[in-house]
């Protein structure tokens, strides 16, 4: 019983922390560019623009409709635009404790030290929504699910774990693809090591899935394919080609 109320005091504290501490970092200063990537592109959907359809993107277009969502629930202000942020900081906090305390059996007090320490690198490193950092951590919440599934034995992680690749590959496109073809290798090799199939072929059923709702998504907000296809994949992958 002690410690159920230690471990909600634990998770209290760190969900407050995380968010509060993000709010400090991203009130300090912006960076004239990167810091407001997001916030013209989210008040351009709020608006009725559509990405590639009106307005051109180089990046995944994920991000900017979470954080139009948010202006929609919370007012197009720049409270609304740093809550995003740090709502994420929070659930890569709390993600983290849960696994390192209930999954990887690491004591509790350390488990809320090292989370505590996530929390102050996650995000804060940029405080305002940013396509890279949601990149990263939707890639590593993969992982986790990855982790989880083996130490459980439960197949339905690894369906969370490709789903969340693709959801961060329309993040951004790098770092989720490289994360993404070794979460890939990884989940073959296992499958044949321990003689579940069963396991790659939920593996690839969650990337297809994800791919599907996308694809549903692109048809129902009337945005034409070989300009998606040109924006995302084509035109980034010609970057730095002449210093090549």
């Amino acid at each position: 019983m002690q410690k159920q109320l230690k471990l909600i005091i634990f998770t209290i504290f760190l969900l407050l922390f995380s968010i509060l501490f993000n709010f400090y970092i991203a009130s300090r200063g912006v960076f004239h560019v990167d810091t407001f990537v997001h916030f013209d592109s989210a008040f351009r959907i709020l608006k009725g623009d559509v990405p590639t359809r009106d307005f051109w993107i180089v990046h995944g277009l994920l991000v900017d409709y979470i954080q139009s969502f948010f202006f929609y629930l919370f007012g197009f202000s720049w409270f609304s635009y740093i809550l995003h942020s740090s709502i994420f900081n929070a659930i890569i906090c709390l993600f983290s404790f849960y696994l390192f305390y209930k999954y990887l059996n690491i004591d509790l007090n350390l488990s809320a030290f090292f989370a505590l320490l996530l929390s102050c690198l996650a995000y804060p490193v940029s405080g305002s929504p940013f396509l890279d950092l949601h990149s990263t951590y939707f890639s590593l919440f993969s992982i986790y699910f990855i982790i989880i599934g083996i130490i459980k034995e439960d197949y339905k992680f690894w369906f969370y774990s490709s789903f969340f690749l693709v959801v961060a590959f329309f993040c951004k496109q790098v770092p989720a693809f490289y994360i993404g073809l070794l979460s890939t290798i990884f989940c073959i090799y296992y499958s044949f090591f321990e003689k579940k199939i069963k396991i790659f072929f939920t593996f690839l059923l969650g990337g297809v899935s994800a791919v599907l709702i996308l694809l549903i998504f692109l048809i129902f907000q009337n945005i034409d394919f070989e300009n998606f296809f040109l924006q995302l994949f084509l035109f980034p992958s010609s970057f730095g080609g002449s210093r090549y």
